[in-house]
C-alpha cells in the first residue's frame, strides 16, 4: 500500500497567507497547463477548462503576482509554442507547470527546458498528482526543474513566488522539495487546505476564450465541490496529492453563488463537477445533497450540471432530487463487471452495486444516454476467463463505448497497484512519466489486448477513423449534450440523437468482432501474430467502409441542422435538406442530398429503451426521378 503522509493539522489562514507572501514588485509569474499530443484526436472533440491553472492565477492574483496563463491543451499549443509566449513576459521571475497526469510530465520537461535555455534565471516549478507522487524522480531526472510543489498549489505556489522574489530560503516553505547542492531536498508537508470557501474563486480565463474561439453549442464551466475521497481503489493516484482519505467540502451556499456569478458574468449555466466522489455514502453526504438543492432552488437558478459517483451512492431519492435541480448527466466509477477483479482492486463495491445501480438509475428516468461508465478492460493480473467475463458485462449493460473496450489499466506512480507490481518483482522500465509497459500473466489476454490496440491504432493512425471523428465533431457543433443550439422541433432533435447513437453502434460494432476474433484464436490454443492481425483487418475492412459512408451521412446531417426545412406529411421534398413527421406522429425522417440521391433516417420519435445504445433509427434511401418526385427503397 502506498505510504500515508503525514500531514499537519493547523491550516492556514487565507487573508494572513496572501498578504504576508505578497508581491514585492516588479516580479511576474507565468502558469502552464501542457498539451498532451498523443490525445490530439480525443481533444478534438473537447474544449476544456483547466481548473488547477484557474485556481493558481486566482492565488497569485491575490497577492498581487502578475500572471501569464497558458493552457496548451485547450489551444493545441506545442511546448515550441508556449515557450515562445513565456519568452514575451516582462519580469518574469516564476514559471508553474501543472502536470495533471503522469504522461504530460514529458511536455512539461521539455516547456522547462525551453525556457531555461533562454532564461536561466527564471525559477520553474512542477505540480500535480505525478510530480507529488515522485518530487525527489522529477528533479533527478530533470535538471531544468528547480522545484516541486506537493500536494495542493494555491498557498504553495504563492510563497514559493515570495521567496524566489527575495531570495528567502527554499527550505523554510513547507510543502516543497528542491535542489540543494545538486541533490533533491524534501522540506515537511504543507497542512491540507480545509476550508475550501476562503479560496480566491477561480479565474476563468480559459472559459472566456473557450467563449470567443469556441464554435460549439452552448459552453461548460468547471467547478470543485470537494476534494480528496475516501476510497481506498489500488489503481487510483488521488492520495498521492492529498496525502490521508478524508474529504474536504465547500459549503453548498458558495457554490451555487459561484455558479450564480459565471451565469452572470459568463452567461453560462452548464457545469461540470470535477470531484472524484460528489456524493458522500454518509449521513452528513446526504445532508449535503440535500442542502445544495435546497441553495439551488432558493437562488433560482437555472442550470444544468454533470457530477462523478460510485455506484453504492446512486440512491433514487437523491438522484431524481438532483435532477430536479439540473442533473442531467453522471458518470459511475463502475470499473469492472467481474466480482473478482474488483475484489483485487479493493474497489469495494461488488458487480450487484452496479447492477442495482444501473437499475436504480432507469427508476429515477435518467436518460440512458446521460450515463457514463469508468471502466478498465485490461489490468496485468487477469485471467482470459475473468477477461472474457468483463467484456461480456460491459457489452451487454447497454451503455459501452468503444474508450471502454481498449482501457488498460494504467499503474500510477506511487499507487497500491504500482507498490504490488513493485512487491511481485516487476520492473518499470519506461521512461520516467511515461506508462508502464507490462506482461500479463496470462499470454492470451495480452495477446487479446495487443490484437486489439493493433486495430485501433491502425484504425486511427490511417485516417480511416476520420470520417466518424468529423462526424462527432459536426455533431457536437450544434449539440452540446442535451441541449440544441439550432431552433428545430423537438423531433427532429431527437431524430439527430438517435442517428448519432445509430452511427456509434457502428464503430463500437468494429471494436466487438476485433474482441471476438482474438478470443477464438487464443481460445483455440492460437496466437494473435501477425497473420491473425492482417486476417483482422481484411475481416472488419467491410465494417469500416459501412461506417465511413454513415460517418459521411450523419455529417452531413448534423451541417445541414440550421438549414433543414420541416415540411408537412403530404408536402413535396423539394429541397437539399427536409424532413417531415408523418400525420399520425409515429415516424418521422430527415434527407440530405447527394449527387444521385436524397439519403437520411427513418425514426420511431423519441423511442425509448433500456440502455444508451437503444434507437430506431434506419439509412433511407430516395433516387432521384426528377425535382419533386422520388422512387423510394429503404434499407435497415
Amino acid at each position: 500500500m502506498a505510504k500515508r503522509r503525514n500531514l499537519p493539522i493547523v491550516a492556514e489562514d487565507p487573508v494572513d497567507h496572501f498578504t504576508r507572501y505578497r508581491n514585492p514588485g516588479g516580479f511576474s509569474t507565468a502558469v502552464v497547463h501542457p498539451f498532451l499530443t498523443e490525445a490530439v484526436a480525443k481533444n478534438r472533440l473537447k474544449y476544456r477548462e483547466s481548473l488547477a491553472l484557474g485556481y493558481l492565477i486566482a492565488a497569485l492574483e491575490a497577492g498581487d503576482y502578475p500572471v501569464e496563463s497558458v493552457n496548451a491543451e485547450l489551444e493545441f499549443l506545442a511546448p515550441e509554442e508556449v515557450a515562445e509566449r513565456l519568452m514575451a513576459v516582462p519580469d518574469l521571475g516564476l514559471l508553474g507547470i501543472s502536470a495533471k497526469s503522469q504522461r504530460t510530465y514529458r511536455a512539461a520537461k521539455q516547456i522547462a527546458e525551453l525556457v531555461k535555455r533562454e532564461r536561466p534565471e527564471v525559477h520553474v516549478t512542477v505540480g500535480g498528482v505525478f510530480p507529488s507522487a515522485a518530487a525527489n524522480e522529477v528533479l533527478e531526472d530533470a535538471p531544468q526543474i528547480d522545484s516541486v510543489v506537493r500536494g495542493e498549489g494555491e498557498y504553495g505556489i504563492t510563497e514559493l513566488a515570495w521567496r524566489v522574489a527575495t531570495g528567502a530560503p527554499l527550505s523554510q516553505m513547507r510543502g516543497l522539495t528542491y535542489r540543494q547542492d545538486g541533490r533533491p531536498r524534501t522540506a515537511p508537508e504543507r497542512p491540507r487546505i480545509r476550508d475550501l470557501d476562503a479560496l480566491p474563486r477561480p479565474a476563468r480565463r480559459d472559459l472566456e476564450w473557450i467563449i470567443k474561439n469556441g464554435r460549439r453549442g452552448g459552453h461548460s464551466a468547471y467547478l470543485v465541490a470537494s476534494r480528496g475521497c475516501y476510497a481506498a481503489c489500488t489503481f487510483c493516484s488521488i492520495h498521492q496529492i492529498y496525502g490521508d482519505h478524508n474529504v474536504m467540502r465547500r459549503s453548498p451556499g458558495s457554490i451555487v453563488e459561484e455558479m450564480r456569478l459565471i451565469g452572470e458574468e459568463q452567461g453560462v449555466r452548464r457545469f461540470s463537477f470535477v470531484d472524484d466522489l460528489f456524493i458522500m455514502p454518509s449521513p452528513n453526504g446526504y445532508r449535503w445533497v440535500e442542502e445544495f438543492c435546497d441553495q439551488i432552488v432558493e437562488a433560482g437558478l437555472d442550470v444544468n450540471f454533470y457530477a462523478e459517483m460510485r455506484a453504492d451512492t446512486v440512491k433514487p431519492d437523491f438522484v431524481r432530487r438532483l435532477r430536479d435541480v439540473g442533473l442531467h448527466r453522471l458518470f459511475i466509477g463502475v470499473e469492472s463487471g467481474v466480482d473478482s477483479v474488483l475484489k483485487r482492486w479493493d474497489k469495494g463495491t461488488t458487480v450487484a452495486d452496479n447492477e442495482t445501480a444501473l437499475a436504480n438509475l432507469r427508476e429515477t428516468g435518467m436518460p440512458p444516454h446521460a450515463i457514463n461508465f469508468g471502466y478498465i478492460m485490461f489490468d496485468p493480473e487477469m485471467s482470459l476467463a475473468e477477461l472474457r467475463e468483463q467484456f461480456r458485462w460491459i457489452k451487454e449493460s447497454g451503455h459501452c463505448r468503444v474508450q471502454h473496450l481498449q482501457n488498460k489499466m494504467n499503474i500510477y506512480w506511487g499507487t497500491p497497484q504500482y507498490q504490488r507490481m513493485i512487491a511481485q518483482g516487476r520492473t518499470d522500465t519506461a521512461p520516467l512519466g511515461d506508462r508502464w509497459q507490462y506482461e500479463f500473466d496470462d499470454w492470451r489476454v495480452g495477446d487479446v489486448e495487443a490484437a486489439v490496440r493493433w486495430f485501433h491504432r491502425r484504425y486511427e493512425s490511417e485516417g480511416w477513423s476520420e470520417p466518424a471523428i468529423k462526424a462527432r465533431e459536426a455533431f457536437l457543433a450544434r449539440v452540446n449534450e442535451d441541449v440544441c443550439t439550432v431552433p428545430v422541433p423537438d423531433w427532429l432533435f431527437d431524430l439527430l440523437n438517435q442517428a448519432q447513437r445509430k452511427t456509434e453502434g457502428l464503430e463500437r460494432g468494429l471494436y466487438y468482432e476485433a474482441f471476438e476474433h482474438a478470443f477464438a484464436q487464443v481460445g483455440a490454443d492460437g496466437r494473435c501474430d501477425d497473420d491473425f492481425r492482417e486476417g483482422l483487418w481484411a475481416a472488419l475492412l467491410p465494417r469500416i467502409t459501412e461506417l465511413q459512408e454513415q460517418s459521411g451521412l450523419f455529417e452531413a446531417f448534423a451541417d445541414a441542422l440550421d438549414t433543414i426545412r420541416a415540411v408537412a406529411p403530404d408536402e413535396p421534398v423539394d429541397r437539399p435538406a427536409t424532413a417531415r413527421l408523418s400525420a399520425d406522429g409515429t415516424v418521422s425522417e430527415v434527407w440530405v442530398r447527394t449527387e444521385t440521391a436524397l439519403q437520411g433516417y427513418r425514426a420511431t420519435p423519441f423511442h425509448t429503451g433500456p440502455d444508451r445504445c437503444d434507437h430506431a433509427c434506419t439509412h433511407v434511401s430516395y433516387t432521384v426521378v426528377d425535382q419533386v418526385t422520388y422512387d423510394r427503397s429503404a434499407t435497415a
